[in-house]
């Protein structure tokens, strides 16, 4: 479970108000991040580890001793003492009491990987007791640095620090600083507690706290967490300040108290846990009296839970709703949140052993678009019940296959009723390194039992024959003087399955799938279990891939493919008879091209009428880490047409430009789009972006308008983030592309 920053950066907020000072740094010549000062010395290797009263090793230029037992070392001082080190100019040194004054560009490491440096200092190396005066530290790997007025060493695990500055900034650069009047380090403990801190931005004191205590380490701790701000015009100005319950090891809590100018207080409220063998979490958010709603309460929760009962056995649970159908339109920020129009609310369980696998599932769904119709609404599966042979397929020998499926079906209209669906099979895949030739024969038989149908126990049983063949050619190929390797790959696939008339079946969860290159090879047309599509035809289909010689990377792969009808297919939904002779062309092609471009697109082609019924293309530009331009366009004639272009990109110095544009050119209108600016100064990070997306009103005939919001988000490097602004474009899952370094080389089948 990842851990979580307690209050401490909390005095973040504060910087907000200072950001814009930080817009003329660029023109002040402030360029990449200042390097990191290198540790003064490198870390000494321990002397006795684990001893009781570890030895303690003396190096320097001179030595001379002085009266009372003491001995004075100058010219490059070097202790050694376990795993503590101590540099200095000069040394005085007390046998007998173990102290040393030390003077002079004055180093100390602690056994906790601390640093400190100091012109003098007084130190019991045995006790670790002592103090010195005006000094500087850094903590371990140079994470975070500052400087004290004094430092005192009480014991092995007690620092107290006076007068304290502390920031993640690296030398040189001294944006911001806590200022801390005393400061007490309990490494034991783990704990941290400073008096009387303020938070310093470009020299201006911003913000004061009289107490804080916070943890040294990535260990939880209670506390508050920084506050999250923002403004949007369904909700006007927002302000959010989470608490963070450590309640144990393995669970926790958040609570959030959620401001909106617009509609009143709002609760949240997160709570996770871990064990061995499980995992979850469970989301609340209640809002008691919605100004905006006539003083409604309106509220959202989710529960997500997985399980592991052994290695055989798992189980997972996703529970999910909302008061109202409007929730999301209201209090959702991003589009893939408000569009959604169903809620998931399932429990699982499944069996995945050698031989055979098994699930079970209990679904049901909370329809949030009052658009759609009652009868339009998805079955509950109440449960759902499947067992396959899970034997992985070897080749050149007979093979076994089979798939069962048991579901209960419930809706409030409509017929329902349970669905019983069998599918054993038999193959001989024979395959060797240039061809592979699969015939397959198989039943497939669904039977019912229903209410409120005419005929309570219809069933169908048919027969499925398939052959499935290939061949793998090669050769070599050159392109901008590298070598590489080309293939070509035709492939035949035929089906066959008799025709039996189906239109007084019931119709629970099918339908038909969305055209693709991988669809033209599936043994029925119909995604679901309630049709078993009639078929006598064969799929045509070649694909040619460019494979890398040097690196083994797949640089393009193009597909292309038709089926080929042999007669009409009478089965349909809705019911009717198709007498196409073949279907759309379809194809698909990935490429990943020079400097840095990578391209992937489909096309739907109908070649009867000479129109293109899908196509979608997706190009990326990603030269380096923090650059990358996105240029994408999906098309389904009559239904959509969007564009989707996004980009982030350095514009000057430390500012980089971040936007999106998702427009609908069937609607002429904006569905989701965002542009703003990040200034990253290294040690913090401002991000300021507004934001626009499509809102239908369905309680006003689904009347669109458009949402607006202002989202800002504040990194301190090494403590938190303030606010929340959309996903970066480097990370848009809709354009990913695979590294071309990791990508498969071809197998031949």
């Amino acid at each position: 479970m990842p851990a979580l920053r307690p209050v401490r950066v909390a005095l973040t907020l504060i910087v907000t108000a200072a950001a814009a000072t930080a817009t003329t740094a660029w023109a002040a010549g402030e360029g990449l991040c200042p390097e990191r000062t290198p540790r003064p010395y490198s870390a000494p290797t321990p002397l006795s580890t684990g001893a009781e009263n570890p030895a303690t090793d003396i190096r320097a230029h001179e030595l001379r001793s002085v009266p009372g037992g003491a001995s004075e070392f100058t010219g490059n001082v070097e202790v050694r003492q376990g795993d503590k080190f101590l540099k200095a100019d000069r040394l005085r040194y007390n046998q007998a009491t173990h102290e040393s004054e030390a003077s002079g560009n004055v180093n100390f490491l602690d056994a906790a990987g601390t640093s400190f440096e100091t012109q003098e200092m007084r130190l019991d190396l045995e006790s670790r007791i002592g103090e010195t005066g005006p000094g500087s530290f850094h903590l371990e790997n140079y994470s975070a640095r500052g400087d004290a007025q004094h430092i005192y060493f009480e014991g092995p695990d007690l620092t107290r620090l006076t007068r304290v500055r502390y920031t993640t900034c690296a030398p040189g650069q001294d944006d911001w600083f806590l200022k801390i009047r005393e400061l007490k380090l309990d490494t034991r403990k783990d704990i941290g507690t400073a008096y009387h801190t303020s938070l310093s931005f470009k020299g201006l004191p911003l913000f004061y706290l009289p107490y804080l205590d916070f943890p040294l380490s990535d260990r939880r701790k209670s506390g508050f967490l920084l506050p999250r701000l923002g403004q949007a015009s369904q909700r006007g100005l927002e302000v959010a300040t989470p608490y963070y319950f450590n309640l144990a090891p393995n669970y926790d809590d958040t609570l959030t108290p959620h401001y909106m100018s617009e509609r009143g207080m709002q609760l949240q409220n997160e709570f996770r846990y871990l064990t061995r063998r499980s995992e979850g979490k469970l989301d609340l958010e209640v809002l008691p009296h919605d100004r905006m709603a006539n003083g409604d309460g309106r509220a959202a929760g989710t529960y997500l839970h997985k399980q592991v009962f052994s290695p055989l056995w798992s189980g997972n649970v996703d529970i999910r709703g909302v008061s109202d159908k409007k929730y999301f339109d209201d209090f959702g920020n991003t589009l893939d949140v408000t569009s959604q129009t169903h809620l998931p609310q399932n429990a699982e369980i499944d069996y995945r052993g050698a031989v055979w696998s098994f699930s079970t599932l209990a679904s049901a769904f909370q329809t949030i678009d009052p658009t759609i119709a009652p009868t339009d609404r998805p079955y509950a599966r109440l449960p759902q019940i499947n067992l396959a042979l899970a034997r992985p397929e070897a080749p050149n020998r007979l093979n076994y296959y089979f798939d069962s499926e048991a579901v209960n079906f419930e809706r409030s209209v409509g017929v329902t009723g349970e669905r019983l669906s069998l599918s054993p099979a038999v193959g001989l895949p024979l395959s060797n390194r240039f061809a592979y030739f699969i015939p397959k024969v198989g039943v497939r038989q669904i039977a019912y039992h229903l209410t409120d149908a005419p005929d309570a126990t219809p069933s169908i049983t048919r027969g499925v024959a398939s052959i499935d063949s290939g061949m793998y050619f090669e050769r070599d190929s050159r392109w901008g003087g590298r070598t590489y390797t080309q293939t070509l790959e035709p492939r035949l696939y035929y089906l066959y399955i008799p025709y039996k008339n189906q239109d007084g079946l019931p119709v629970f969860d099918t339908a038909v799938p969305d055209a693709s290159f991988s669809n033209l090879f599936r043994d029925n047309r119909f995604a679901g279990g309630d049709r078993i599509g009639d078929a006598n035809q064969f799929t045509a289909a070649v694909t040619t891939r460019l494979i890398d010689d040097d690196s083994g990377a797949e640089r393009a792969r193009l597909s292309v493919g038709r089926i080929y009808y042999l007669q009409e297919r009478r089965v349909n939904l809705p019911a009717g008879t198709s007498g196409a002779a073949a279907s759309d062309i379809i194809g698909e092609a990935t490429v990943t091209l020079a400097s840095h471009w990578y391209a992937r697109s489909t096309l739907d082609w109908n070649r009867v009428d000479g129109h293109l019924q899908q196509y979608s293309y997706y190009l990326q530009y990603n030269p380096a880490k923090n650059r990358i331009v996105n240029i994408g366009k999906r098309f389904s004639r009559g239904e959509l047409e969007q564009s989707d272009v996004s980009a982030e990109w350095p514009i000057a110095g430390r500012w980089s430009l971040r936007a999106r544009s998702l427009y609908s050119w069937l609607d002429h209108r904006n569905v989701d789009s965002y542009a703003g600016v990040e200034y990253n100064a290294c040690c913090w990070a401002l991000r300021i972006v507004g934001g626009r997306r499509l809102s239908i009103d369905t309680e006003r005939d689904n009347a669109a308008t458009q949402t607006s919001s202002i989202m800002l988000e504040l990194e301190l490097t090494g403590l938190s983030k303030l606010g929340h602004v959309p996903d970066s474009p480097l990370g848009q899952s809709v354009f990913s592309f695979p590294s071309p370094a990791a990508a498969p080389g071809p197998a031949a089948p």
